[in-house]
């Protein structure tokens, strides 16, 4: 943050309007900008003595000649220095000018020649001094600085006055920009923001000036012309923090001086048709070009001057300007006292000081008359010459006061007593000797801390004779006390060889408090004089816990991004306690010397006083503690830090920025829990730099991305929030080998690693950990010796029986929830350890269900209910505690974090296994929970430096949990068999709140994309560096880094929340959003122990069915699943969106205002805004709503009738839910093509949906947009807005208490949620909406659907007005599970009773018919309750009575109750749900239909066909999909059975995981490829097949028909599918005529293309674009004719270059077969497609109702129902 440049430096800039002649002819010089840059130089000297520069650039001149110098100087004069040789150089060159004849026939040089060709003698100069703040002091440290380029207006030169605090989050975004800068210092981070945005400008403008048609030359010389300064700007300073005012000159002449938007740095300029000036101070352009005061104005904040290359000039504002806060302390200390104001502004502050002075010295018993006044020189001179001439006032006020009374009295009656102060006062005078001068020239303010101390005993010397020793007191009068080192060791010591009975030393400024971070030397807090007292007497009064206090706040502040803008000043509790005057008298304390004989006392100025005296200067932060800017109160913080962790780093800087870089670490694996390491340690302040070797593909991809993106949210509570800080992630590329490790050792001691962490069990048992501490690294990790209570199965059962701690009598099966798994994880320095206080439990079989091998572990969570703190302490004693004794005893001391596996049983807690290292996932899932720096605890433990009280601690109130996501065939595939796949999605997951992904199996390689398109990949050394190059063509070659899969277990998803149902679901929306093919992981991740808000209605088992849906082609060939629709499979992820929200909820706050409803989070529904400027204002209250799929009911049905009303409704109930009156309502719909009829009745229901409300209808909006929308489809959307007195507003949470009642209005039917999930009920059932609903046949299913929804505003603001109830919610996004979730409390939930209310007649049905899970129902739809209140036990009658003179039907459906620990977050629990609402008929539901009552029969009863599939041998296909859709009860067909000639098979094995017949067609007997398309084959098709029996076909096509018939009729098969791996050819004519219209064939092309065999590959060779698949009917062959009859579905698909025939077959699967040949199936099982035969021979027979399923999306297959479909990952 910041470098040493820049602290309190000056600058100037001289831009020359006139051509040469103009000022040779005027001023007599060739060299006038340049005299004038020296002259501003020179009178800023007090400003900079350590180094100066200067720049000139000149305009216009051609190719090949300089127009850009710059010169610079360190000498110990830089300024004569510098000019010397600048002058030097510009008078040899212009000897060589060729001569003109000039005025009077006088020969002069020409002055063009001169200006082109004379170094310095150009238009624009910019010059700077630099003020040095330590000893380094080089060049490269001066400014200007310059940023060069072939480019004319690429060229960039800068030099400013400033300081940047957040100059580790601007190198960030520069990463992130692709930049590698060269530097950490603030001087190169705003060189190259700014240079950045000169490029792109560049590029910009090239693209537009030559896309029309302009060359490249003259497209360049537009570019000078048109260039956008100001928006180069506000680009570029968007994101800085800090005190700045930065001067810029552009190659091509125009320049720029831009002031930060709080004033805090000065800038001041003069413009007239000669010149502009502009310097840091205004008198120095007064003086230097003769100008007058009121001609020389500020830069205002946030502005630049922007001067063209033309010398027009305008001023820009380029950032929002901020609260006025001038530096105060730079007016006092560092501005030249030669301008009128501030010599007044300084006068007026000493003659402030007086009245406190004479109190001071009455308090001594000391006169004016015995004192001396004096001042510390030099910058004190004027605010003492205003304390004398005020002294001076006070005199003669003193004796005009005593005139006064003797004039009243008459001299002959005056006292002895009035005429002895009548003579002292006449004779009485100010005392004003110089008394102090100083001896040398020497800077005490700012100065190497290491010499000061010496130096100053040398600065300061005294004039003697100046005092009467023993008489005189004196008063020593300087302009600020910073450090008091100055006073202590040189003044007060020198003084006092005088003899003075007193020495008061006065500062015109107030008590230095707070360091200084925006360019003044001031940066380290334990420095400061009162800082010293403050935490003195802090100790002295017991008060230490404040500090430690103001530290862990401070500490914690750090991590918080500059953008958060909610910073606190922790410091200021140091001086809370304390007065002023307690301070001043600690200082003197300490600052007086021991030998010192004379009375010291010190008076400050008050903050007060100085804004008295300065009110146009009100940057007091110094003194106050009161930054103008977040990072200045961050860096605050940070500089306490420091002090506390007794570090000498300055709180900004060079130096302070780079002790963090060159903290580095290494840590050393390349698994999960390594990531996890290496991303944990990275958000420490203490590191700089995490090296990872060798790492993984995730740690790359970090480097390439400047770390992981963690979604910040900004609630840092949750642990949404990314870190402002945030080190590097670099994977380096060391051998690792052993036994030496001599390249590991090397690269410590080359980078100063500050801390090793060995995290691979492996490496360990090598030894790594002891070659590293034997070079001196400190290591975390355990010795070899330590090491073997895992490497060495003999020793560890050995050690484990000595340690005599309980063990599971063997390794367990399974994890249950009687007897979990948990894993405790022990930090130890090798003498003394402490625990993570949060157990991970841990899920380590490969299937759901805990089924399948045992693995290292596919998930795992925290912390684990099944550890207590009881628990977890008699693992510490029991278990943990003894091993640690027992290792140290046997003198193999640990020093590591020691993993500890265990089993929960009911005898108590037991030893699985131990583990040397921390594994994986666990990890992964407990560092997320570590609420420490884990640096810091590392480097303890491996310093042995761990404190017998130090303990860990965890992030409360919070869980997560860790999805494994793994290749297929993991843990069964050998290493090195997986095949190398892409993996996308990772930026989506890590946008999931909360979300972090680590990766343990993957790589990443770098994609080479030249301009011809074609794609060079190679695999990245992770250690190489990315560079591009410019060809000869000049081609810059592009990279790009894709992330991909090395095989095993992939990575990790971990998500953190603040429970651990929220945790499970955001970690499964982060894998949802992660792709890559032949992805796999387990689904039910902390099921058992996830508490769902809705566990009541049958959340058991493994877990929400929702992640039932397999994910890649692999596992789904694993085996069917029961088929339950969700709201996610019809395509609305829930759990993604409230994951969206959450990730939007910072990008909204950040733009409200301090009226902000702040009690609710942003997802609310009806968000306020205050408008009155009183407490009691008015506040608006609006709601948006869009209309979601209900729509495309409505266009099937043709009834747009209620929507409008729909629409009100939505945004109408929620401004009346929080206690507002709907004001008024806009709507906007958009379609494809403007119907009139539709948008009439649209309008219309709008107008009647107003009406209801009781709001105004103020705009109907519409948009014809061609191309957006597919057929009729459309949008509709509505805003309301409504108005509420602020002490009416809705929810009173405050007054919620248990006990209070839930009242709940009825629902008029699904009102507009859920229709997603209710579409693909319908769509799998076959149903038209034209026919009667089943569940109430009076009605079409369409109208059944449509009703509108109901407006309950008049209900909702009675009870309002009434004070009736204390809050209130519209039932409808989120369903009745969530409808509470913004109005309850944190501490509250509601319980419902299921049997208080009746649930919708078609809810039941559609839960019965498509099995939706009655969890799925509640978190979908409203259940039947509209709109639901919370109304007090004592109010509940009467709001029962108004509600029923409504003519309103409420219910009392539940009460409030406290959350109890087990439930979770949930806010909405229905009791007995499973049974009030899906009780079968005959148990005695009563329905008001006999056809109703049928319907939600056993659907096993219903007439469905029976359908055979016969399978090859193929491992990828379709068996799957058709199996979950048929096993619908709303399909018209069900699989029965598959059959094949092999019995080891894929299909087979499908067939028998479902419980399904597999017959082997043959008993076996048939098992030839012959009969089979393996669908790789390059056999060709057998002639003659399909022919008749005995004639023409083999005798193995007709056994093949045989056992084929055999099996149908032993399953009583009804219709028979060929799938695409089965020649067709082999169905013999007969076998096709018995069975006509009953066999389907899928065929893998697009027929009649590719009718063959062996169709995928034939498509390869024929390098067609596209093919797909075919789903015909089996026909008897003609002559010369096929079997492939009518076709009844095709879908098509892409072929890629790159495929394969194997990658194709899948893609072909997966896209086209999976998802089209269910729809066939139903399509001819249902009679909806049939075969029909005339004498024009075969083709389909279709029903009515075809073509209106087809206009749902039945036969449109690429847009159909997810749940039908294979998902595929690798997409």
């Amino acid at each position: 943050m910041g470098d040493d440049i820049g602290h309190e430096c000056g600058f100037a800039m001289v831009r020359l309007l006139k051509p040469p002649q103009y000022y040779l002819d005027k001023y007599g010089t060739h060299f006038f900008g340049l005299n004038r840059m020296y002259m501003l130089m020179e009178k800023q000297r007090h400003r900079g003595q350590d180094g100066a520069g200067v720049a000139s650039v000149t305009l216009d001149v051609p190719p090949g000649s300089q127009y850009i110098h710059c010169e610079k100087s360190i000498a110990s004069d830089s300024i004569k220095d510098l000019f010397g040789r600048v002058q030097l150089k510009a008078a040899e060159k212009a000897g060589k000018a060729p001569k003109i004849e000039g005025k009077n026939g006088v020969s002069i040089a020409d002055p063009n020649w001169v200006r082109e060709h004379v170094p310095f003698c150009g238009e624009a100069y910019l010059g700077h001094v630099r003020y040095g703040t330590d000893s380094e002091n080089s060049i490269d440290k001066c400014h200007p600085v310059t940023r060069e380029s072939n480019w004319l207006t690429r060229n960039l030169v800068l030099a400013a006055n400033f300081n940047i605090t957040n100059n580790e989050d601007l190198f960030a975004s520069l990463v992130q920009l692709g930049q590698h800068p060269r530097q950490l210092s603030d001087t190169v981070m705003l060189l190259e923001k700014v240079g950045h945005f000169v490029d792109k400008e560049n590029n910009d403008l090239f693209v537009k000036y030559s896309a029309s048609g302009h060359d490249p030359q003259t497209s360049f010389s537009l570019i000078a012309e048109n260039m956008n300064v100001a928006r180069i700007l506000r680009r570029a300073a968007a994101d800085w923090d800090g005190g700045y005012a930065i001067a810029g000159l552009l190659g091509h002449g125009d320049a720029f001086v831009l002031r930060d938007p709080s004033g805090i740095r000065p800038a001041f300029f003069f413009a007239d048709e000669e010149l502009i000036a502009v310097a840091s101070e205004a008198p120095l352009i007064q003086s230097v070009f003769g100008v007058k005061e009121e001609t020389v104005h500020p830069i205002p904040p946030g502005q630049a001057l922007v001067i063209r290359r033309s010398g027009a000039w305008t001023l820009e504002r380029i950032l929002e300007p901020l609260p006025f806060k001038q530096c105060s302390f730079e007016r006092i200390y560092f501005s030249r006292g030669n301008d009128a104001r501030i010599y007044r502004e300084r006068e007026h502050m000493g003659r402030l000081l007086l009245r406190p002075l004479i109190k001071v010295l009455d308090e001594l018993g000391v006169t004016l008359q015995e004192t001396v006044l004096s001042f510390i020189p030099n910058t004190s001179e004027l605010a003492f010459n205003g304390l004398a001439k005020e002294a001076q006032a006070y005199l003669d006020g003193e004796r005009d006061k005593l005139f006064k009374e003797l004039s009243v009295s008459g001299a002959g009656a005056a006292s002895e007593e009035q005429m002895k102060k009548f003579d002292q006062i006449m004779s009485a005078k100010v005392r004003v000797e110089k008394v102090i001068h100083k001896d040398a020239k020497v800077r005490t303010f700012i100065q190497e801390a290491s010499s000061r101390e010496h130096l100053t005993l040398h600065a300061y010397d005294v004039h003697y004779g100046t005092i009467r020793r023993g008489l005189d007191s004196v008063v020593a009068f300087d302009d600020s006390i910073v450090r008091g080192n100055t006073l202590r060791n040189a003044i007060l010591r020198t003084v006092d060889r005088l003899g003075p009975t007193n020495i008061i030393v006065i500062s015109s400024c107030p008590q230095i408090r707070y360091p200084d971070v925006y360019g003044i030397d001031m940066a380290k807090l334990g420095d400061l004089a009162a800082f010293k007292a403050a935490i003195t007497l802090l100790q002295e009064r017991g008060k230490e816990g404040i500090i430690r206090e103001v530290y862990t706040a401070c500490r914690t502040q750090l991590s918080k991004p500059i953008t958060s803008r909610s910073f606190v000043n922790h410091v200021k509790r140091i001086y809370d306690m304390f007065t002023p005057e307690e301070i001043s008298a600690k200082i003197v304390e300490q600052i007086t010397p021991n030998d010192c004989k004379a009375e010291v006392g010190i008076l400050f100025n008050t903050v007060d006083a100085l804004h008295k005296a300065m009110p146009e200067y009100a940057g007091d932060w110094y003194f106050t503690g009161e930054y103008p800017t977040p990072g200045g109160t961050k860096v605050c913080c940070r500089a306490f830090v420091l002090w506390y962790e007794g570090s000498s780093a300055r709180c900004y800087g060079v130096s302070s920025a780079a002790s963090t870089v060159m903290t580095s670490v290494l840590v050393i694996g390349h698994g999960g829990a390594e990531h996890a390491l290496a991303w944990k340690l990275s958000q420490s302040h203490d590191v700089g730099c995490v090296y990872v070797a060798p790492g993984n593909g995730g740690v790359a991809h970090a480097a390439h991305h400047h770390g992981q993106n963690f979604a910040a949210t900004g609630d840092d509570a949750e642990g949404y929030s990314g870190h402002s800080h945030a080190a590097p992630l670099v994977p380096v590329d060391v051998p690792l080998t052993p036994p030496h490790f001599k390249e590991v050792k090397d690269f410590c001691k080359e980078r100063h690693i500050a801390l090793a962490v060995v995290g691979q069990e492996t490496l360990l048992r090598e030894g790594l950990a002891d070659e590293l501490r034997g070079a001196g690294v400190p290591t975390f990790g355990p010795s070899r010796a330590a090491a073997e209570i895992e490497s060495s199965q003999q020793f560890s059962k050995s050690f484990l029986e000595r340690c005599g701690v309980p063990m599971a009598a063997a390794p367990p099966q399974e994890s249950t929830a009687a007897e979990p798994e948990v894993s405790v994880l022990a930090f130890s320095d090798g003498t003394r350890f402490m625990l993570l206080p949060a157990a991970v439990q841990d899920q380590k079989r490969a299937n759901d269900d805990e089924r399948g091998p045992v693995t290292e572990g596919m998930g795992a969570f925290a912390p684990s209910s099944a550890v207590d703190k009881d628990v977890l302490q008699r693992i510490q004693a029991e278990i943990v505690q003894p091993i640690f004794d027992r290792l140290q005893k046997e003198e193999r001391p640990f020093v590591g974090c020691l993993h500890v596996e265990l089993v929960i049983t009911a005898d108590g807690a037991k030893l699985i296994a131990l583990r040397s290292c921390m594994g994986d996932p666990v990890a992964q899932a407990a560092l997320p929970l570590l609420d420490a720096n884990l640096f810091e605890v590392l480097a303890n433990c491996a310093g042995g430096r761990l404190r017998e009280d130090a303990a860990l601690a965890v992030r409360p109130n919070l869980s997560v949990v860790a999805v494994v996501m793994a290749s297929a065939g993991y843990p069964n595939t050998p290493a090195g068999s997986y095949r190398r796949n892409a993996i996308t999605g990772l930026e989506r997951a890590l946008c999931v709140p909360g979300a972090h992904v680590f990766h343990t199996g993957t790589t990443v390689e770098e994609t080479t994309v030249d301009s011809s398109n074609s794609g060079r990949r190679r695999s990245m050394s992770l250690q190489r560096g990315l560079s591009t190059s410019l060809t000869p063509g000049g081609y810059v070659p592009m990279l790009a880094h894709r992330v991909s899969t090395s095989g095993g277990r992939v990575l990790t998803v971990a998500a953190v929340a603040r429970s651990l149902h929220e945790a499970r679901e955001r970690a499964y929306v982060g894998v949802r959003a992660i792709n890559f093919e032949d992805a796999w992981y387990r689904h039910d991740i902390a099921a058992l122990a996830s508490t769902y808000p809705a566990g009541m209605l049958g959340r058991t088992g493994s877990g929400d069915s929702m992640e039932k849906v397999p994910v890649s082609p692999t596992s789904t060939m694993a085996g069917p699943e029961t088929c339950e629709f969700t709201y996610r499979a019809a395509g609305v992820d829930s759990a993604a969106c409230d994951a969206a929200l959450k990730s939007f909820e910072p990008l909204l706050r950040k733009t409200w205002a301090g009226d902000e409803d702040t009690s609710t989070p942003v997802g609310v529904r009806g968000k306020t805004c205050q408008i009155g400027a009183t407490a009691d204002g008015w506040t608006l209250v609006s709601g948006a709503n869009a209309l979601g799929t209900k729509l495309k009911i409505a266009c099937t049905v043709g009834d747009f009738s209620t929507l409008g009303i729909d629409v009100v409704a939505l945004c109408v109930n929620d401004i009346a839910a929080r206690g507002a009156k709907p004001l008024f309502f806009h709507e906007h719909f958009s379609i494809e093509k403007l119907d009139a009829h539709q948008a009439i009745q649209l309008v219309t229901s709008v107008s009647d949906g107003c009406l209801e409300a009781g709001c105004k209808f103020l705009e109907a909006g519409m948009a014809e947009l061609p191309g957006v929308f597919a057929g009729t489809g459309f949008d509709f959307v509505g805003f309301g807005v409504g108005i509420a007195e602020k002490g009416s507003l809705l929810p009173r949470m405050e007054d919620m208490a248990e006990g209070d009642f839930v009242i709940g209005l009825p629902a008029s039917g699904l009102h507009s949620n859920g229709y997603s999930l209710v579409r693909a009920v319908i769509r799998a059932a076959g149903l038209q909406y034209s026919q009667a609903a089943p569940f109430d046949p009076t009605r079409s299913l369409g109208e059944a659907l449509l009703p509108a929804t109901r407006i309950y505003v008049k209900s909702v603001l009675a009870l309002a007005r009434a004070g009736l109830i204390k809050g209130a919610a519209q039932v409808a996004q989120g369903g009745l599970e969530h409808c509470l979730d913004s109005t309850l409390p944190r501490h509250l939930q509601a319980q419902l009773r299921a049997d208080t209310w009746e649930l919708p007649a078609e809810l039941r049905w559609l839960a019965a018919v498509g099995k939706v899970p009655l969890a799925e129902i509640s978190s979908t739809f409203n259940c039947g309750l509209g709109m639901v209140f919370v109304v007090g036990a004592d109010k509940k009658d009467e709001a029962m009575k108004l509600l029923g003179e409504l003519h309103e039907e409420p219910a009392i459906v539940g009460k409030l109750q406290t959350c109890p620990p087990s439930r979770g977050s949930a806010k909405v629990v229905v009791d007995g749900a499973q049974a009030a609402w899906l009780m079968l008929p005959e148990l005695g539901v009563s329905l008001p239909f006999p056809q109703v009552l049928s319907s939600l029969q056993d659907p096993s009863t219903v007439s469905r066909r029976r359908v055979l599939v016969v399978a090859g041998d193929e491992d990828i296909t379709p068996i799957p999909a058709l199996l979950r859709v048929t096993q619908l009860p709303a399909s018209a067909g069900f699989v029965v059975g598959v059959a094949a000639v092999r019995p080891d098979v894929k299909a087979m094995e499908i067939a028998k995981s479902a419980r399904l017949k597999a017959i082997t067609l043959g008993d076996g007997a048939l098992a030839s490829t012959d009969f089979f398309c393996e669908g790789l084959d390059e056999a060709p098709a057998e002639a003659g097949a399909g022919g008749e029996d005995g004639a023409g076909a083999t005798s193995f096509s007709g056994d093949f028909c045989t056992a084929l018939e055999k099996a149908m009729a032993d399953l009583q098969a009804e219709m028979v599918v060929l799938l695409d791996d089965v020649d067709p050819s082999n169905l013999t004519r007969p076998f096709l005529q018995r069975h006509m219209g009953k066999v389907l064939i899928a065929h893998a092309s697009l027929l009649p293309a590719f009718a063959q065999r062996s169709p995928i590959p034939a498509a390869l060779k024929a390098g067609v674009c596209i093919t797909g698949c075919t789903i015909s009917f089996a026909v008897p062959q003609g002559s010369g004719g096929s079997f492939f009859g009518p076709q009844v579905l095709q879908e098509h698909v892409r072929i890629a270059t790159a495929d394969t025939a194997t990658s194709l077959r899948r893609r072909l699967v997966e896209q086209c077969l999976a998802p089209v040949l269910p729809r066939a199936v139903q399509l001819v099982a249902s009679g909806s497609v049939a075969l029909r035969q005339d004498e024009e021979g075969f083709g389909l027979g279709r029903s009515a109702s075809f073509t209106e399923a087809a206009s749902e999306g039945l036969l449109h297959t690429n847009q159909g129902d997810a749940a039908m479909k294979t998902q595929n990952t690798g997409r």
